[in-house]
């Protein structure tokens, strides 16, 4: 039976012990660890990967987005089987963004994504026996948001069935600097959009980027966190999060909390618990220009953990070394390194560097081997591959 839920590590909730930081810096020169680098594909410019088991057979395969279509590589030999085109102009762009979700509720994980100028959509998965006889059946999520670059995948009304959270990071197009939460409408097969959610009205300038969900008060619902970039936006460069109003969601609004101004070229952010007090903290970084750092519960006191990696544009948190602490990994595609980041579980980290000649986009905690552990799925962008790094804990 296909697998619901791929071994992909996206911790969106509380009650998550994840990463920490604060210092032990190592040189660019610290010799690297032994995770052994494996090719799925080189191909071309590639902004994102997600990893899937499309038929049953436990292994999981890679869908990644480049040269105007989306292809679907199967483990272990990573066979190539085109399941979607761009047409027109786009035919040779390519997703900025995807997320696996099961949309149609049909117990296989369904693939969503979205150029950057472009609305969301998701390709539906025809199941195990019928995932390689063609193009994925596309379908539109939202004709409206636009301007868009993360979809991300979270139980925002604890319903217990996941939902997508789509940011709107351009001030010209579709619902401008707003985000909002879709959740999977009744007829899915059937419906014109899905149910949009908006919780960031209007007050998300600047660029937004990637988001992270997670219970940071501990009243059972999950806030989101955006950064933004700035330049060419107006009002960027800072950190936020919007309070979850609960059960009064329908009525009530969403409150913007900032965490930071003058974060320049602010990005990526996710909930976690770095330095094992209980209270989930918020892991970052300026991933168009330098530093990853995480913000302390309650205050938002910054703590840098790496000042040296430039433009690291993808983070990621899991315990990669199995000690019982969250640990983080990015990748910086100017300065081309590969970190992981080890949380001694009081918020002070080593780093170690995997690879220093390898961009990434989208870097995602996948146990790709299926050994128990976490291991790295990096989309390459202009390194232009879909590589990932096995854990050697196992």
């Amino acid at each position: 039976m296909t697998q619901l839920f791929p071994r992909t590590f996206r911790f969106l909730g509380t009650g998550l012990t994840v990463l920490s930081s604060l210092g032990l810096m190592a040189s660019a020169q610290e010799k690297k660890a032994a995770w052994k680098k494996h090719l799925v594909m080189e191909q071309g410019h590639c902004y994102t990967s997600v990893a899937l088991d499309v038929n049953g057979d436990k292994a999981l395969d890679v869908v990644a987005s480049f040269n105007g279509r989306v292809s679907l590589f199967v483990a272990p030999g990573w066979r190539e089987i085109v399941i979607h085109r761009f047409l027109g102009l786009d035919a040779v762009n390519s997703a900025i963004h995807s997320e696996v979700i099961d949309a149609d509720g049909d117990g296989d994980m369904d693939w969503v994504g979205t150029l950057s100028h472009a609305h969301p959509f998701w390709l539906e998965n025809p199941g195990p026996g019928r995932f390689d006889k063609g193009f994925w059946r596309s379908r539109v999520i939202d004709p409206e948001i636009t301007g868009i670059h993360c979809i991300l995948r979270a139980d925002i009304d604890n319903d217990g069935r996941d939902d997508l959270i789509i940011n709107n990071f351009e001030p010209d197009k579709g619902l401008g600097d707003s985000m909002a939460w879709f959740s999977i409408p009744k007829n899915v097969l059937t419906a014109e959009r899905w149910d949009r959610h908006v919780f960031a009205d209007k007050d998300a300038r600047g660029g937004s980027h990637y988001m992270g969900a997670g219970d940071i008060d501990g009243d059972g619902w999950k806030e989101i966190a955006v950064g933004a970039k700035g330049k060419p936006f107006a009002d960027g460069n800072w950190f936020a999060f919007w309070k979850n109003p609960g059960k009064d969601r329908v009525k009530g609004a969403w409150k913007k909390i900032l965490l930071a101004e003058n974060q320049e070229a602010a990005t990526n952010i996710l909930p976690c618990d770095v330095n094992g007090d209980g209270k989930i903290d918020w892991l970052a970084t300026r991933g168009h220009s330098k530093g990853v750092l995480w913000f302390e519960n309650p205050g938002w006191k910054i703590h840098e953990i790496d000042v040296e990696i430039r433009q690291p544009h993808s983070l990621t948190v899991f315990d990669h070394d199995g000690d019982g602490d969250m640990d983080a990994a990015a990748c910086g595609y100017e300065s081309k390194w590969l970190r992981w980041y080890e949380n001694d579980g009081r918020g002070k980290f080593k780093i170690h560097t995997l690879d220093d000649n390898q961009e990434s986009y989208d870097l995602r905690s996948v146990d790709m081997d299926g050994d128990g552990d976490a291991d790295l799925l990096n989309a390459g962008r202009g390194s232009g591959n879909v590589v990932w790094y096995q854990n050697p804990l196992k």
